[in-house]
């Protein structure tokens, strides 16, 4: 009996003497694996890419199983997070290329025009155009300017949207008002349809801003002599602004980019412009919860549609 006890006794303690080897491997594969992916981790931030080759027991129920799903986790949203930097840097190297690009033709210009209207035998009628010139190149400098203060004020939210139910009618009216000097210089005709009693969720100040960016775009790009029409009309979820032109025309393949900052198409570099209208037009009417389509043929013309939210 004696042999029997003295046998269990030691069968147990070399069972418990095996158990406690087998965590403490446990607790050490697992620890390693942890370590390793914290190393990884500590590795790839800043960098944009984060190794993740380790093993992953999403499966077991373990607490050890548990901790390296935490851990899984914190790699995957450093990992986006490096990503989203490295994102933004590129972003911000490409915008500050562009404001380079786009400051340095006006200041070269006014000091041009600045180093003509020094020279004492200038007749006093090339005084005034070079005046006016170099008067011309500081309003294109201003405007551009003011314009990239709103755009960087939209992308930081420091200039908030304030939506409420206005007038259809008055805006499209308001937005007409604002550019029928510009069309009347190139003798566009505008034409308006839309119910007085047309109303939409959106904020008063900043769609006015961009209709009125559109209509410029409109303007700009028709010929002498041309048509700008205007329409509205109510969809089920939207209130639809529809301004169609028969101007140049977009050619489909550069449809995907009109929104982007800065964007002009190749062709249009005798047109004045920066290439923030379109752009700012959009981000104003989508933190409105609203959206803007394009349609355009080549040298037939070309429709756009703000698409503005019924209600709140």
């Amino acid at each position: 009996m004696e042999k029997i006890l003295l046998t269990i006794s030691l069968l147990l303690f070399l069972a418990a003497i095996g158990t406690a080897v087998y965590i403490r491997q446990s607790l050490i594969v697992y620890t390693t694996q942890i370590l390793d992916c914290l190393d990884s981790i500590g590795k790839g931030v800043g960098q944009g890419i984060l190794k993740k080759d380790f093993d992953f027991y999403k499966d077991l129920e373990t607490l050890p199983a548990k901790i390296q799903m935490k851990v899984y986790q914190l790699c995957e949203f450093v990992e986006k997070r490096s990503e989203e930097n490295l994102r933004q840097r590129k972003q911000l190297e490409s915008i500050i290329s562009d404001i380079s690009h786009q400051v340095k033709t006006p200041i070269a210009s006014i000091r041009m025009y600045h180093n003509l209207l020094e020279r004492e035998s200038l007749d006093a009628e090339k005084h005034k155009e070079f005046l006016l010139a170099a008067e011309h190149q500081a309003d294109k400098l201003e405007f551009f300017m003011k314009s990239m203060i709103t755009m960087s004020r939209l992308e930081t939210g420091l200039i908030c949207v304030q939506p409420e139910i206005n007038s259809i009618y008055e805006l499209i009216a308001q937005a007409v008002c604002d550019i029928a000097l510009k069309a009347e210089e190139k003798n566009i005709e505008i034409t308006a349809a839309c119910e007085e009693g047309l109303s939409a969720y959106f904020d008063e100040r900043w769609t006015l801003e961009g209709v009125f960016n559109i209509l410029d775009n409109s303007v700009k790009y028709t010929q002498n002599g041309g048509r700008i029409e205007i329409s509205a009309g109510k969809t089920d979820f939207f209130v639809r602004i529809k301004i169609k032109d028969n101007g140049r025309g977009i050619a489909k393949s550069h449809i995907p980019d009109i929104f982007k900052r800065f964007y002009r198409e190749p062709e249009s570099a005798q047109i004045e412009g920066v290439g923030i209208g379109l752009y700012l037009a959009r981000e104003i009417v989508m933190n409105q919860h609203g959206f803007i389509e394009i349609c355009s043929k080549s040298g037939v013309g070309t429709e756009v549609y703000i698409n503005l939210p019924v209600s709140g």
